[in-house]
């Protein structure tokens, strides 16, 4: 097999995971959302989290022999920077993020259209106000009507939740932590870590933590009729900016722990 074949094989596996992965996890997850939204089938951010938890350990699973199971430009950005993805893959990762997150939310409109319809036609709204309909497709913050946050609040919630989850990554899959559990089970863990950042930031800003999970569902909403409010700078600025900062944080953390850990015991 020449160079070239062996190079394309390996960035179409990326694309297969990357896409497959970011769609499973954003297609139940927003999924769960949008039925406790329009349904009032599921109660709570702690319902919610752990679907989102329980999705991301199967997409893990199912996708981690295709690619590394990124499903999040956060934690590819994090991983170039600690040197685990060489920085030539990092465009084909969240563009394969960006698609998979674009499918879910287009199926989601095809799924939930009528519902969203019916309750904007109820409410006296229409899709040029914020909504809980609006916000299963873009996110917003506050996440609940008693809440009161502010976009630099909001920006600090989404950038501390993400930094949590990167720090976990690496500290769940790094080969000098003697604490870290099996292979076998670390997905687990991941998505368990997903569900209890939910329970905390999730009615603050619905816990984007993925500028992907984000974008994708966004960029739906702006294509079928919320146009006039998916895209701000405020929502740019939480959503995507503070996510992604969060993984250079992580990522210095992670410089520092690191060969602390290689020092053993004595």
């Amino acid at each position: 097999m020449s160079k070239d074949c062996s190079c394309e094989g390996y960035f179409r596996k990326i694309i297969a995971g990357e896409t497959i992965g970011t769609f499973l996890m954003c297609f139940f997850g927003i999924g769960s959302f949008a039925t406790a939204s329009l349904f009032g089938a599921l109660d709570g951010a702690f319902q919610i989290g752990m679907i989102w938890g329980v999705t991301i350990a199967i997409a893990i699973y199912a996708c981690r022999n295709l690619s590394s199971a990124h499903f999040n430009p956060a934690v590819t950005f994090a991983m170039c920077l600690s040197g685990r993805t060489p920085w030539k893959d990092m465009p084909i990762y969240v563009i394969a993020q960006m698609v998979g997150a674009i499918l879910a939310g287009a199926i989601l409109w095809v799924f939930f259209e009528d519902s969203v319809t019916h309750l904007l036609t109820t409410n006296a709204a229409d899709m040029s106000m914020v909504s809980k309909a609006s916000a299963i497709w873009c996110n917003i913050f506050p996440n609940t009507p008693n809440g009161v946050v502010s976009m630099p609040v909001a920006a600090f919630a989404e950038g501390v939740g993400t930094f949590i989850l990167i720090a976990i990554i690496f500290s769940l899959t790094e080969g000098s932590n003697l604490g870290k559990p099996n292979v076998n089970i670390a997905p687990l863990f991941i998505g368990f870590t997903v569900s209890i950042i939910i329970t905390t930031v999730g009615p603050m800003t619905n816990a984007g933590l993925n500028p992907a999970r984000d974008l994708g569902p966004r960029i739906v909403g702006y294509i079928v009729g919320w146009d006039k409010i998916a895209f701000s700078s405020d929502a740019i600025i939480v959503y995507v900016i503070a996510p992604l900062a969060a993984s250079i944080c992580a990522t210095g953390l992670f410089k520092i722990i690191d060969p602390l850990q290689k020092l053993g015991y004595k």
